[in-house]
């Protein structure tokens, strides 16, 4: 049985490749889906070698955050003897400042 010339046949790629492309990937500000099709590996392909050199938690998850630093502005006229802000935080305990 031979080859179709149309049949497209798979790369096989060496660890070397493997950690290069995972490397390029962790550099770039591209998610998975971006960067698979632009260097041409398949997505299931990419997630295995994530997994098969535990890459999976080098990579922090992207969080779509506008702004992570809100600007607070005192007022002059404010009361000195309440909190300028409170805030609570994720486990129950405030954190409390008070006019700067």
């Amino acid at each position: 049985m031979s080859i179709s010339p149309t049949m497209p046949v798979k790369h096989r790629r060496s660890m070397n490749e493997k950690k290069t492309l995972l490397r390029e990937w962790e550099q770039s500000n591209l998610t998975i889906k971006a960067f698979c099709p632009e260097k041409q590996i398949p997505l299931s392909d990419f997630r295995t070698w994530i997994k098969q050199f535990d890459m999976g938690q080098k990579r922090p998850a992207r969080r779509k955050i506008a702004n992570q630093f809100i600007s607070i502005i005192p007022n002059p006229a404010m009361d000195m003897s309440v909190p300028f802000v409170e805030n609570l935080l994720p486990d129950n305990s405030r954190l409390v400042i008070h006019h700067p």
